[in-house]
């Protein structure tokens, strides 16, 4: 009896070695497949934007600023994290690059930088107009609605 038990344990064990080498064959086709929905929430990327081409824009915004060196070093790691990712995806309208990450969760990151900065409401209230992504108006969106926008 004790043999027996033995070797299902042996058998439970090479099972669990070829769950793993199934997750590693998983994660290699991550890399060849094309997908379509956001790193970050998970839902479909309807608006295909990368955060490289946002980024861009909001660094020629932000630059007005006295507070823009200290939110380009917060923004610098995500950005280098976004650009490290080599999955297919669909490609940005902008630059062609891949699109890991929806606009609406990159500009929920760079609202909540511009909100850790300190910049004042009326920073933060042309930050919503020019780089609301929120069209379900169930985000950020719903703070320029309290300051009287939309």
């Amino acid at each position: 009896m004790p043999d027996l038990l033995l070797l299902s344990s042996i058998n439970h064990a090479t099972f669990q070695m070829k769950k793993k080498r199934n997750v590693a064959k998983q994660t290699y086709n991550f890399e060849k497949e094309i997908h379509n929905y956001c790193l970050s929430c998970g839902n479909d990327i309807t608006h295909p934007l990368c955060p490289n081409c946002i980024a861009k824009a909001f660094e020629e915004w932000i630059k007005k600023f006295p507070e823009a060196k200290q939110i380009k070093a917060k923004l610098k790691p995500f950005m280098k994290y976004h650009n490290h990712i080599e999955a297919k995806s669909k490609p940005c309208v902008v630059c062609q690059k891949s699109v890991h990450v929806c606009p609406l969760c990159f500009t929920t990151h760079l609202h909540k930088l511009v909100k850790e900065a300190g910049l004042g409401v009326r920073p933060t209230i042309e930050f919503l107009f020019i780089f609301n992504f929120d069209f379900d108006h169930n985000g950020y969106s719903e703070e320029l609605e309290v300051y009287g926008g939309y």
